[in-house]
């Protein structure tokens, strides 16, 4: 039995049980990186992910709308943290000539785990129940879970002079603080937003923000009333055809994204004798053409009722575009700030989901009103004003960053 069917809500509502999920997966990381910076990245993963898992159990659960997104909202708090910490850990590990690389790796494993959700998850509806869709996942992170206890150290390394290391075992059995020289204060969970006064972070943040909203969750929330519409397709056709594009315009885009990104700066690195962060803007370019056109692809197709294989290169158009946007977006502004990549991974991730939480209020009323073909494309025009400015990034933004100074908190980061 479909969800809305069981819930007896329409499609329209029921889809906030995917936006619910979305807004508190991007205020977790607001709220954890702070304490991860203090008491480490590994417990919090350990603690957070065992009560993600939970959550979603409870998701299965539920008997009706209000309790469910309640669960749901609880699963993301705790199961988003991972998307907002990833590229402190990153950081943490890998030198700036090798992160582009490695961060690509990072974010294409996290963004194709929800893209290749929507490809199982239609068999599981139709052949076990909308249960099922919690509760696999649910078994699923339970494996990892354990897999990261057992096998998974600290990775906050202190760079003050003086600072005490922790000894292997300490980190493995959670003893004490991983930072025992920093305390928790309130100021530290608004940090993030803190560093939207400089322009390296606010603009990319922006752009990717909004590409992500249109180019991969705009069809998440869309494609089941709309391929039920014109293709007549149900979970299972709906999942495939959302899943596959979806996830091969991930995987081909990273192929291209994290380590020509790399090969870009440490070209022009060799050329110019140092290095320098916007060299990694070149390697959005592809972005900027790529993404709109998948969105305006699969409207046009949409909405003139073509075969489904026009819409599915929309969408794989889009999500090419999308990753080479993700990957250089990351490693741009963690290479501007590397002390403060915690906080750059919760404004990203904050951003990113509150916009997509948003506009899965208006993007299927606003295709109702003047068509989808208008409004995909009005939406993939957005992303194109708001890749204009960092064309002046790419050329002053090295100086705006000396101008206006920088962050002076985890400098023992």
């Amino acid at each position: 039995m479909p969800l809305s069917v069981y819930l007896e809500y329409e499609m329209d509502q029921t889809v906030y049980v995917t936006s619910m999920f979305l807004l508190a997966a991007g205020l977790s990381s607001i709220f954890w990186n702070p304490i991860s910076n203090v008491y480490g990245r590994r417990p919090v993963y350990i603690i957070t992910v065992l009560v993600g898992l939970l959550m979603s159990v409870a998701s299965g659960q539920a008997t009706s709308y209000g309790p469910l997104l309640a669960y749901r909202c609880l699963n993301g708090f705790f199961g988003g943290v991972p998307a907002g910490l990833g590229n402190a850990i990153v950081s943490d590990l890998f030198f700036t000539h090798e992160r582009g690389l490695y961060m690509g790796i990072y974010t294409v494993i996290f963004i194709t785990g929800g893209h290749i959700a929507p490809i199982i998850g239609g068999y599981i509806a139709v052949n076990l129940s909308w249960e099922w869709c919690f509760y696999i996942p649910a078994i699923i992170t339970a494996i990892a879970w354990l897999a990261f206890v057992l096998t998974v150290p600290e990775t906050l390394y202190l760079r003050s002079p003086g600072q005490p290391q922790r000894t292997w075992m300490q980190n493995m059995t959670l003893q004490g603080r991983a930072n025992s020289a920093r305390k928790l204060h309130l100021i530290d969970f608004v940090r993030p937003f803190q560093m939207l006064i400089y322009p390296s972070v606010l603009l990319p943040t922006l752009y990717y923000a909004v590409a992500f909203s249109y180019g991969s969750v705009l069809f998440i929330i869309s494609s089941a009333s709309l391929f039920a519409m014109n293709y007549q397709f149900g979970p299972t056709e709906t999942g495939l055809l959302l899943g596959i594009p979806i996830t091969v315009g991930s995987l081909l885009g990273e192929l291209i994204s994290g380590g020509f990104s790399d090969w870009i700066s440490e070209r022009r690195a060799i050329t110019r004798g140092r290095r320098r962060p916007e060299d990694r803007l070149l390697a959005i370019i592809p972005s900027f053409f790529i993404t709109p056109l998948g969105i305006i692809v699969e409207g046009v197709c949409l909405a003139n009722n073509t075969h489904y294989m026009g819409t599915a290169m929309g969408i794989a158009l889009a999500s090419f575009g999308l990753q080479i946007a993700t990957t250089v977006v990351y490693t741009y502004t963690s290479e501007c700030y590397k002390p403060q990549s915690p906080e750059l991974g919760s404004i990203i991730n904050f951003s990113r989901q509150i916009l997509s939480f948003a506009m899965s209020f208006y993007a299927l009323p606003f295709s109702a009103v003047i068509g989808v073909q208008d409004a995909w494309i009005v939406l993939a025009f957005l992303i194109v004003v708001f890749f204009i400015p960092l064309i002046p990034l790419y050329f002053w933004g090295a100086k705006w960053r000396d101008e206006i100074g920088y962050p002076s908190f985890n400098s023992d980061l």
